[in-house]
């Protein structure tokens, strides 16, 4: 049974690593086996297929044997002996049934599914428990305890009558044995063999009680007879009698010998350890005063050597502990192996004919008082510390020592020895992303098992955030001396502290591991730092290193990863050329693309959703595409080069499809801005213009890009959030530009009009109304494609460009972005900018525009209606026919003149028929013009506009002038370049 070193009562509660945790995985195996509890499938056709236990897991932590431990106490925390506890596994707790079988049979947590933690020693009562502890398990319902039989669990009875001043590991031998005996071990750790519990393999025998009790049978868990002493009865060697009854010298000569085996960690006849205090003492008191005084000096040496070599020995078997502690009870053990020696030497002294005084022994164990003293420092710091933690709390107990060049020396030893581990981590990490980190003892930890596929967008909102927190920072196990060396770690001109450097390196690397159509020579950069002169520094990072030749050697690293990735991402994976593409078809910078398309699909988007044909709409886009020039790179591009990388753009293309949302734009952006838009005002053009609840969402609403897959690593620029942001410009965009087309349609209507001259002063007022829309319409078109998204887009090119652009076979070298984040965060940037200045982000402004859009198509709504009404299309496709007979005249040139005269009569007849018909199409159209319902129609757009318009510009104006935009002040001077607008509306 390993016990852990303690030096008083209290530090029974200290939190150490093996400390187990409510609420985490476990591994409950048997001490006699060494097998874990696994689940199996019952095959006696339960009616409820309960899922039984058996004791067949092979202690490899995979899932049918992880355990997870469970208390009805909210506030706990840590697990403790006598504890009641559930182990649960997918919701369902282990327990007992009738049978007194084992399993998981039912969710709801009784008592048979309770289990209380007895110890195997009276002692333990109430204490932590670490893992890998022997423990009972009784169950709450028939007071039994856990068993195992040929590998089935079950409940067995006993009757346990103990005596307060007994200890239960006497009752093992006679009651149970070891198939009743259980560890909790924690997760990935391998199990440990049975004899590393023995105490005296351990050394740490001095911490047991009843240590010199004669066991004749060397198993204490058979039932077999035993013979023990009692306190002041066991053998003695030699035989023992009173030393103040001999001479001085006698006294020294055995007190020398006793005091040589306590410092050896030995129990004498007249110097032993006591448990309770953790020290030894000197039984007899009776003897010379000098002596006593001698033997009260040596004597914390000897008990701070027990505590020492328990620590180490305790800690050495327990994997838990990590390998950063295995290494530190390494480097401690090798002291103490030193100690030994030099003990064992003073020992020959004794029975040399120069002998040995305890005065000279006092004199000589002075070289290594002072070791043992710190020792017992550090393994006590150690003890409650793990991984790089354990490192900054022996460099924090360091500073305590300053000035003692002797201690300086141990801890330089001890914290270069304890370290190898840690800088081996840190070694494989920034050199190529290696994280083997088995114990959680490295700065960096892994949020999950990622592949390349897990940073597709398509599989999840939020993979920008899966990048920033793919590998996180552990702040306790950041070393100390990184964290002196963050004001050395911009030498590159960045303001990345030296432990985000390190994160970002490994990342890089694994990154880079996971780009499928990288090309070699990217891969090839990284044996450039073998032909610097530098690559002894991998060998040479170490502890012992100062703070800016760490700084040098991770930012050199950082660089190299860095370089590597952004060569494949700016160049084999042409990123500016993907930009290019979005901006080609998201942001409608194609625009034969945008005509052609709504040529085709136009009547279908405008019906509801769920009329809609979807296959058709995805054939007239890929058609579209097609006669819009395809997916080529932008012209000029520096990066349209023969390659394999030439498939990225052919890849990112044949993944676009066409997709339909499911809220309307104006519910969208109600959850991007916070308070929403108020949903209790009146029914509104805006309302009606990206879909309410009161009509359904049509096709033209709801219609976006998207699409199906984004390859890694182009899925970090073009991710879930990024698309969703496009497709809100996509979608806005792609609205306003069919409100335009819409209103073009009418302008080219009002054209067959205008060939009535009679009507012009009749429809004076719908031409001007028409042309105030038109010239809103076009205009903000105009400053949303050339105003904003040009020039940003611009902007974002030219900080994303090569600085050598003729020569892009070499490796990529940006004028601004070192790095993949520096390009993310640019391109952030620009997708933000671009959405604030297209009004976007600006709630009251999209509120107001959105009436305004919507106006303009109800207006051409009813324009269309109008020429349908009065059939104006139609007479004008006669009097096209007319012109073409009379284009065809000549055609008759050369018939007899009866045929002639004839032919001419009746094309007479025929004009006369439609001059005739042409006026009475005019009194039509006065008397609808001139009826009450179109001059209240009319003059109801009219308000409307006027009245939205007015709010549009009122606002518009306020935050341009208020929050210095200049981009609202661009729109305001588009909208109104004469001052009409402000000067009619009396807008200050």
């Amino acid at each position: 049974m390993s016990m852990k070193s303690l030096d008083d009562e209290n530090q029974q509660d200290a939190v150490t690593p093996a400390t187990l945790l409510l609420n985490s995985p476990i591994l409950l195996s048997n001490w006699k086996s060494n097998k874990t509890v696994a689940t199996s499938i019952s095959d006696e056709g339960n009616k409820d297929d309960s899922s039984l236990v058996s004791l067949t897991g092979r202690h490899l932590s995979q899932k049918h044997e992880l355990l997870t431990l469970f208390s009805d106490d909210p506030t706990k925390i840590h697990l403790r002996f006598n504890d009641i506890i559930y182990f649960l596994r997918d919701e369902k707790a282990m327990g007992t049934n009738n049978d007194n079988k084992i399993g998981f049979f039912r969710s709801y947590r009784g008592q048979a599914e309770q289990w209380k933690i007895l110890p195997l020693a009276l002692q333990w009562s109430n204490a932590l428990i670490e893992a890998g502890k022997p423990i009972l398990l009784q169950n709450e319902l028939t007071g039994g305890l856990l068993s195992v039989i040929d590998d089935t669990l079950t409940v067995k009875n006993f009757h346990l009558n103990i005596d307060s001043s007994d200890d239960l590991a006497d009752m093992v031998g006679t009651n149970y044995g070891r198939e009743q005996v259980w560890l909790l071990d924690a997760v990935h750790t391998p199990p440990n063999p049975c004899y590393s519990s023995r105490p005296y393999m351990t050394g740490c025998h001095l911490y047991f009680p009843k240590r010199h009790d004669i066991i004749i049978n060397q198993d204490p868990f058979e039932n077999r007879s035993r013979r023990t002493f009692s306190a002041g009865q066991r053998p003695i060697i030699g035989g023992k009698g009173e030393l103040s009854t001999l001479p001085v010298g006698m006294q020294e000569r055995v007190i020398v010998e006793e005091v040589l085996g306590a410092l050896l960690g030995l129990d004498g006849n007249y110097i032993s350890f006591d448990v309770d205090d953790g020290i030894y003492r000197i039984s007899e008191k009776k003897i010379d005063d000098n002596i006593a005084q001698l033997v009260d000096r040596i004597l914390p040496t000897a008990s701070d050597y027990v505590k020492v070599n328990a620590f180490v020995s305790s800690h050495l078997g327990g994997f838990e502990h990590g390998r950063i502690g295995h290494a530190l009870c390494g480097a401690i053990d090798t002291l103490l192996q030193d100690y030994m020696n030099f003990i064992t030497q003073l020992d020959d002294k004794v029975g040399s004919d120069e002998g040995l005084s305890l005065s000279a022994l006092w004199g000589d164990v002075q070289s290594c008082v002072r070791t043992i003293t710190i020792l017992n420092k550090v393994v006590k710091v150690a003890a409650i510390h793990k991984g790089g933690a354990q490192l900054n709390a022996l460099e924090t107990l360091r500073e305590a020592y300053l000035g003692d060049d002797n201690a300086r020396v141990l801890f330089r030893f001890l914290l270069d020895r304890a370290s190898t581990p840690y800088f081996d981590m840190l070694r494989g990490w920034i050199q190529d992303g290696t994280l083997k980190d088995p114990f959680s003892e490295f700065m960096v930890q892994e949020s999950g098992n990622m592949k390349s596929q897990d940073f597709c967008y398509n599989l999840g909102d939020g993979s920008v955030d899966q990048w920033s927190s793919w590998y996180s920072l552990k702040d306790e196990h950041v070393l100390n001396l990184m964290k002196s060396g963050n004001e050395l770690a911009g030498i590159d001109g960045s303001n990345m502290d030296l432990a985000m450097k390190i994160v970002t390196t490994g990342k890089y690397w694994n990154a880079t591991s996971l780009c499928k159509h990288r090309d070699n020579r990217a891969a090839q950069l990284s044996s450039l730092s073998s032909k610097d002169g530098k690559g002894d520094l991998l060998s040479a990072l170490s502890y012992g290193m100062g703070a800016a030749e760490m700084s040098r050697y991770v930012d050199r690293e950082y660089e190299m990863s860095s370089r590597v990735l952004l060569n494949i991402f700016m160049r084999d994976y042409r990123t500016l050329d993907v930009l290019a593409f979005m901006k080609r078809y998201f942001l409608l910078d194609q625009g034969d693309f945008f005509v052609h398309f709504l040529d085709m699909a136009e009547d279908e988007l405008l019906q509801e959703m769920s009329k809609v044909s979807r296959g058709r709409v995805q054939n007239w886009m890929a058609v579209s595409i097609q006669m819009s020039g395809g997916a080529g790179g932008e012209e000029g591009s520096p990066y349209d080069f023969e390659g394999p990388n030439d498939t990225v753009i052919d890849d990112i293309a044949s993944n676009l499809t066409g997709a339909f949302a499911t809220d309307s734009l104006i519910s969208h952006l109600d959850a991007l801005h916070s308070g929403g838009i108020d949903d209790t005002e009146p029914k509104t053009p805006s309302r009606h213009a990206y879909g309410g609840a009161s009509k359904g969402l049509q096709g033209m609403e709801a219609f976006m890009l998207d699409f199906r897959t984004v390859p890694f690593p182009l899925s970090l620029i073009l991710s879930r959030h990024s698309i969703a942001n496009y497709q809100l410009m996509f979608r806005h965009l792609f609205f306003a530009k069919h409100v335009e087309r819409r209103l073009v349609g009418t302008w080219l209507d009002h054209q067959v009009i205008k060939e009535y001259q009679s009507l012009r002063k009749d429809l004076g007022r719908t031409y001007f109304l028409r042309q105030r829309m038109l010239h809103f319409s076009q205009n903000f078109v105009y400053y949303i494609l050339f105003e904003v998204i040009e020039p940003n887009w611009l902007s974002l090119k030219e900080q994303l460009q090569r600085k050598d652009s003729e020569n892009e076979e070499q490796e990529y070298s940006g004028v601004e972005c070192k790095t993949v984040d520096d390009v993310l965060r640019k391109h952030s940037e620009f997708v933000q900018k671009t959405l604030s200045e297209c009004l976007l982000a600006n709630r009251d402004l999209i509120r107001i525009l959105t009436k305004l859009m919507t106006t303009c198509l109800l207006f051409t709504d009813q324009m269309k209606l109008f020429m349908e009404t009065t059939q104006i299309q139609h007479e004008q496709n006669k009097i096209a026919t007319e012109s073409r007979q009379k284009r065809n005249r000549k055609m008759y040139e050369g018939l007899s003149a009866a045929r002639e005269k004839k032919m001419t009569d009746s094309i007479k007849a025929a004009q006369e028929q439609r001059r005739l018909q042409k006026q009475r199409q005019v009194e039509k159209l006065q008397r609808e013009l001139n009826t009450e319902s179109y001059k209240r129609m009319i003059t109801r757009f009219e308000q409307v506009f006027n009245s939205n318009l007015s709010e549009f510009m009122t606002q518009l104006m306020s935050d341009s002038n208020s929050h210095a935009h200049t981009h609202l002040q661009n729109l305001c001077v588009r909208l109104d370049y004469n001052g009409f607008v402000t000067r009619s509306m009396n807008i200050a």
